[in-house]
């Protein structure tokens, strides 16, 4: 199970041919409904993409959905499949070599950029550079560009021989089930790596594979060592102490690598991370339930969320924090009264618990009372100054107040000077407070994904949102991106069901349904779903 626990991230972007078998599209060519075969062995489920799906992310351009840009379309589709089926079988060699010629076939600049970043995981810099430098719009991304590389890019010089070399050890590891033979080779080659600091990263990677943390844990502190600006080996390093149960250490790792700048593309890992270590060093009973429902609540598994939340309340009612995360993730599902008789029944548990007083903020601005809603988040950031969130809606507040100008000045000054890993306070904002205002909930979802626009839990929210708005053609679009990008596929299967749903293709959607439930059992809001789509009698062979 630990090991099953890495493979949800590292294979977000490929797959083990032949274990998700792909069913004949009933009208679309490029949204696919597939059968999950349940794997009871070793691999899990819940980490494996379908590359007929994952392909068209880096395929969108919302300008050229006709026909001909959509058979073009599925012809690179197929090409990128055949190549990712040669890598998954270890020959690295064949797929860098087709890899580069795929490159220039792509034109999108956030497609480019979503690629740039599966190659760096596996170990094509140079394919990555190749996809980077094909951005035309580079200073939009700049930032992104700049996090990409110094969360990836090894600090030795590697050559194509060694990219390759690499690559198909990464192959080895975590597609064809032969890390112990890895290990064994990269061994041979110590000599001659020794001072290269993705070597020890992939032989740490490949002694994880085989549950030697320890040996996992010297070796990704070698290359540490040699290149420590690399965050992808500190994000590693985290989970590796996970691993080896020393949380206190994994903690200040992740306390300090908070602290870096940019922080862009590992910012929502990092802090589900987060809230995996604070479980374990907390003491309390209550903070560890909280962190693990809180965890799934930074997944965006609201309804898990709600059930974990109620089954501790049965035996724990005057648990605030509970009480007010179980609101949080009802007001992020629209449900707006059952929400505020939640955080009302938090406040009167415990009147200073930040999130009760923003909730409480949500739901009076909602309501349109904004004069208390700017008391509300006042009291919050009283507890919090430096809480982005609260400055996002104490201004929002504030304008439709229309009081206080100096104040509200102030506000949008520290907002200009907003750092850029607090984007995710815009998708918070953009599922609470702007619930029923589809324009500004559009907004701040758009300035997130501005800042990030590979977030996985913001492209999910827009494209339900322009489902609810019929606009099928930028959703269809959005849902390539995010196949390519997302790291928890059954969320991808989850957003393809309710494409289906919106067209009314109901036999499509059921069985985009149970895919992502075959994937992940736990993922509640996808089983309430199907069960209103399907009769009775069938609900039991979900």
């Amino acid at each position: 199970m630990l090991k099953e626990a890495r493979k949800k991230i590292i294979l977000s972007s490929f797959i083990i041919l032949g274990f998700i078998n792909p069913i004949m599209a009933q009208s679309d060519d490029l949204l696919i409904p597939v059968k999950s075969e349940i794997n009871h062995g070793t691999k899990t489920n819940s980490s494996i993409f379908n590359l007929a799906n994952i392909v068209d992310s880096f395929l969108t351009n919302d300008n050229t959905q006709n026909d001909s840009a959509i058979d073009e379309k599925s012809k690179v589709r197929k090409e990128f499949i055949a190549i990712t089926s040669k890598f998954n079988q270890g020959n690295a060699k064949v797929a860098y070599d087709e890899y580069t010629k795929l490159i220039a076939k792509v034109q999108n600049d956030t497609s480019l950029l979503a690629l740039s970043k599966v190659f760096y995981e596996i170990g094509f810099f140079s394919l990555g550079d190749s996809a980077i430098e094909k951005i035309v719009y580079k200073n939009q991304f700049y930032d992104n560009i700049l996090d990409l590389e110094s969360s990836y890019k090894p600090k030795s010089i590697l050559s194509n021989e060694d990219e390759i070399y690499f690559a198909k050890a990464y192959s080895n590891i975590y597609f064809n089930n032969s890390a112990d033979e890895t290990i064994a080779e990269l061994l041979e080659k110590k000599t001659q790596y020794v001072k290269n600091d993705f070597y020890n990263s992939i032989l740490a990677r490949a002694y994880f594979e085989t549950r030697q943390y320890n040996l996992a844990l010297n070796m990704i502190n070698k290359a540490i060592s040699l290149n420590p600006s690399n965050i992808s080996y500190q994000i590693f390093k985290v989970e590796t102490l996970i691993q080896n149960k020393k949380y206190s250490e994994a903690k200040k790792l992740i306390e300090k690598i908070e602290k870096t700048k940019l922080l862009i593309a590992y910012k929502p890992k990092l802090e589900i991370l987060k809230q995996t270590v604070l479980a374990q060093v907390s003491s309390d009973i209550n903070e560890k339930k909280y962190y693990i429902a809180n965890k799934n609540f930074l997944e965006g598994n609201f309804e898990k969320v709600k059930k974990d939340c109620l089954s501790i309340l049965n035996f724990d009612k005057d648990n605030d924090e509970i009480t007010s995360l179980y609101a949080k993730s009802e007001l992020a599902l629209g449900n707006v009264e059952r929400a505020n008789v939640y955080f009302v029944n938090s406040y009167k548990i415990n009147k200073n618990n930040i999130d009760t007083l923003i909730g409480l903020g949500d739901i009076r601005y909602l309501h349109g009372d904004y004069k208390n809603a700017v008391k509300m988040y006042k009291k919050a950031r009283s507890k919090d100054d430096k809480n982005y969130e609260i400055i996002i809606k104490l201004a929002l507040a504030q304008r439709q107040y229309a009081k206080y100008p100096k104040e509200i000045k102030k506000l949008e000054l520290l907002l200009d000077k907003m750092p850029k890993n607090d984007y995710l306070a815009y998708y918070n904002c953009a599922i609470s407070v702007a619930q029923k205002n589809t324009v500004l909930k559009e907004d701040y979802l758009k300035r997130a994904l501005g800042v990030n626009p590979l977030y996985e839990n913001a492209l999910g929210e827009l494209i339900e949102l322009n489902l609810k708005n019929k606009n099928y053609k930028v959703a269809k679009g959005l849902i390539y991106n995010v196949s390519f990008t997302l790291e928890k596929n059954y969320y991808y299967y989850y957003l393809c069901a309710l494409y289906s749903q919106a067209l009314n293709k109901k036999d499509e959607a059921i069985q985009f349904f149970k895919t992502s439930l075959n994937l992940n059992p736990n993922f509640e809001i996808a089983n309430t779903r199907l069960l209103k789509l399907i009769p009775d009698s069938y609900s039991e062979d979900i």
